[in-house]
């Protein structure tokens, strides 16, 4: 009887075993296939947003191309004078430059002016055709065919200051680039035309087979509207790329047989995997075949639900067998493993010293302020707290003192946000508050409160001290609307208030922009040096007393591609704060040794000056770096003069004062520029080993009518020359002005008397003709 059980126990669950194995395998391969397809045309559908992204991308680039040329004052110019050859000149080397194929001017009334190539009269008619549908008085893209040809053309008013005529700049849609975009997209590419419901097959990646079956009737049904269709063994999908004045679609394919690939791989694993349990199977029920008992069939039931993370499911048991231990130790465990997990799960989300939540919890939370604002039309503050010189409590106090500032710091702000409300602390000194308020107004008070809580000073167990704070902060939705956003521009404002020394700083429109400006010429500014974007001027520095006697100093420039002139100060500072300074000093000056040695070998033995950075003091090496630079050249160390200012000096006074020294022992002139805009004292003066000393130009372009600036510019003077210092005048913009500093005793002029700061070629120019005018 046992045996005969066990049999016909067997059977059924063998039985079983291959009944939910082989629906299993069914039901799992049609769901798998299903999800298969569905991933493809997921994958299409993002492939043609993707294809999309790319051609606008590329029409802004071009936009960008065209706007360039027209930006240009030179071809402003020869449109205006209606100069073809120097259009055509212009429109070839742009041509060249962007890689465009096709670049022309229209005058006003659409005639053809000049272009980069021969244009007939079929693709004028063509580009009239785009004038005519486009807005006027703007940048225009449309995609149009000339000869069967694809092209992006990108039409542009020029304006000087009123429209003068439109430059169109073309880029031909060939093979190259549809195998680049399927290189991009993984997708099969092919631009269709259907003017006047004819079809053509402009350029594309198919095989001549496949442009056949695509161009095909039933198929033009499908690619004219933008869903996704299947047709043979192909999934297709399709993009329109121009309405006018020409129907032009993007199609986009991938094969069937590639979308299924990954299913056969899937298919053929689970076949297997359906075979090794079934084989498994019989030999765990020939060797373990008993009764499944409700018991276990329970305890199976809660470890699934412990696996899955559910500790709340206590098995219920009667007896004192082993199973009754089984069941209480499953019990036991569920409690250690949530007790465990919670308290895991705490740390994870909380700084262990102020007990407020950690940096890990920003996003979660900002997401979820601000969906809860957005339901009770509430605005949000997001501010940024950080401890004002903490730094010196650790050092000067202590490092537990520290904690117990920051404890304290982080209990008061904790109390100061509403219910709704949440405090982080993000790290070291800061803290972040999320607090929503009703307006505005409320958004300044809650900031004032913070300020009232920390006028009095901390009460500590060991001492009392007076904390002060800076608080940068912003308010959803005026000031940003993602928590990213608003993250930013509340750490722009708290570095407002850093460096302003304010106790609150309410974020202000622009100081984005402002930001991301400063990131864009950081990032561009080593290939600028490479693209010879950056480059020198130079302005002349002339002798009062022997107007033969001349000098010059370098000028930074740095003409933008996308931003134009830059001003030297603000490149310079973003240089400086990105810790870049030094590689932009030594290649000025390089570059201007090498502008010295050529003037030197052509009988000018002139000095150049070069601008030296505060942080460029602090080189230990930039001597060394300089002299190296003068033997490479040949070029003595009288030809060359670095200019430091007063409050470069002041830093880090007697490391700058040990490289000024070695400087000087180079043979090197060491000049104070800017002298009177600093705070160096006449003691700090007497001990740097300087010859020459600058005096401001705010304090020279007003000598003709200003008596104050004239006893500071006099009094300079006399101290310079009692120092044994030259002295050097920037600012000269008058005959007036030159002859009161020649009479009152000035070495050296500077200023736009002379000349401005120009660029190599045209100082050469300059020179040679002032020396002409001095010999005569």
């Amino acid at each position: 009887m046992i045996n005969s059980y066990r049999a016909k126990l067997l059977l059924v669950l063998l039985g079983l075993v291959v009944l939910l194995q082989a629906s299993s395998y069914v039901a799992t391969r049609i769901v798998i296939r299903d999800a298969v397809l569905q991933d493809a045309y997921r994958k299409l559908e993002q492939g043609s947003q993707l294809f999309s992204q790319l051609m606008q991308t590329r029409a802004q680039q071009l936009s960008q191309s065209v706007s360039v040329l027209t930006d240009d004052f030179g071809f402003k110019e020869a449109v205006a004078t209606a100069d073809r050859a120097t259009i055509r000149s212009a429109l070839i080397n742009h041509s060249a430059r962007v890689q465009a194929d096709i670049a022309l001017v229209l005058d006003n009334d659409k005639g053809l002016v000049a272009s980069s190539v021969k244009i007939s009269e079929d693709q004028l008619a063509v580009l009239e055709k785009i004038d005519e549908a486009a807005s006027a008085g703007s940048v225009r893209y449309f995609p149009i065919i000339i000869n069967n040809t694809l092209y992006q053309f990108v039409l542009s008013p020029i304006r000087a200051p009123l429209q003068i005529g439109t430059a169109g700049i073309g880029f031909e849609i060939d093979q190259a680039l549809s195998a680049h975009l399927k290189t991009m997209t993984g997708l099969e590419v092919s631009f269709i035309a259907t003017p006047n419901n004819e079809v053509q097959y402009l350029s594309g990646t198919l095989l001549t087979d496949e442009k056949q079956r695509l161009l095909q009737a039933e198929e033009r049904e499908h690619w004219l509207n933008t869903d996704v269709w299947r047709s043979g063994d192909m999934l297709s999908s399709s993009v329109s790329v121009a309405k006018v004045p020409d129907q032009v679609t993007a199609v986009l394919q991938v094969p069937l047989a590639t979308a299924l690939k990954p299913f056969a791989v899937l298919d053929t694993q689970l076949l297997s995997l359906a075979l090794s349990f079934f084989i498994g199977a019989t030999l765990i029920a020939l060797v373990f075949a008993r009764s499944v008992t409700k018991p276990v069939q329970l305890l199976a039931k809660v470890a699934r639900k412990i696996a899955g993370g559910q500790y709340d499911s206590p098995v219920q048991v009667s007896g004192r067998d082993e199973f009754s231990e089984l069941a209480n130790a499953f019990n036991s465990m569920q409690t250690a493993i949530s007790e465990r997990e919670q308290e895991i799960r705490y740390q994870a989300e909380h700084d262990s010293l102020t007990t407020l939540a950690n940096r890990s919890q920003v996003f979660p939370c900002l997401s979820k302020a601000l969906e809860l604002c957005q339901e009770d039309h509430k605005m949000l503050v997001v501010m940024i707290v950080d401890i004002y010189k903490f730094t010196q409590i650790n050092d000067t106090l202590s490092p537990e003192m520290g904690d117990e500032v920051l404890r304290e710091v982080g209990a008061k702000l904790q109390a100061l946000v509403s219910v709704q409300g949440t405090a982080i602390r993000l790290g070291s000194d800061e803290f972040l508050l999320i607090n929503p308020v009703a307006s505005m107004q409320h958004a300044t008070a809650f900031a004032e409160q913070i300020e009232a809580q920390f006028e009095h000073s901390l009460e500590l167990a060991s001492t009392d001290i007076k904390v002060e704070l800076n608080i940068g902060f912003t308010v959803y939705p005026d000031q940003g609307g993602s928590p990213e956003l608003l993250l930013r521009r509340a750490n722009l404002a708290l570095n407002k208030a850093r460096q302003s020394h304010l106790f609150i700083v309410q974020y202000e429109a622009g100081w984005d922009e402002d930001h991301l400006r400063r990131l864009q010429l950081f990032a561009d500014f080593k290939e600028a040096l490479i693209n010879e974007e950056i480059c020198l001027h130079y302005q002349p520095k002339v002798g009062a007393s022997d107007g033969s006697k001349i000098g010059a100093e370098a000028l930074i420039r740095w003409m933008h591609p996308t931003f134009g002139f830059v001003n030297p100060e603000e490149f310079i500072a973003v240089i400086e704060s990105a810790g870049q300074i030094s590689l932009l000093t030594r290649w000025v000056i390089r570059a201007a040794s090498m502008q010295a040695k050529q003037l030197w070998s052509q009988g000018h033995q002139l000095r150049m000056s070069v601008n030296l950075s505060a942080l460029d003091l602090l080189e230990d090496d930039l001597p060394d770096f300089i002299r190296k630079i003068l033997q490479e050249l040949e070029l003595p160390p009288e030809a060359l003069c670095l200019e430091i200012t007063e409050s470069a000096i002041m830093q880090e006074t007697e490391r700058s004062l040990a490289n000024l020294n070695r400087l000087h022992n180079l043979g090197l002139m060491l000049s104070i520029d800017d002298y009177g805009t600093g705070y160096s004292s006449l003691s700090q003066m007497k001990q740097l080993p300087v010859g020459e000393l600058k005096i401001d130009k705010s304090f020279v372009m007003d000598l003709d009518s200003n008596e104050e600036d004239r006893q500071i510019v006099k009094s300079t003077i006399e101290l310079g020359h009692t120092l044994g210092l030259k002295v050097t005048a920037e600012g000269v913009e008058t005959e007036l002005t030159r002859d009161w500093l020649i009479a009152n005793g000035c070495d050296t002029l500077q200023g736009y008397f002379y000349s401005k700061p120009v660029p190599a070629r045209d100082f050469h120019h300059w020179l040679e003709q002032y020396l002409q005018r001095s010999e005569s």
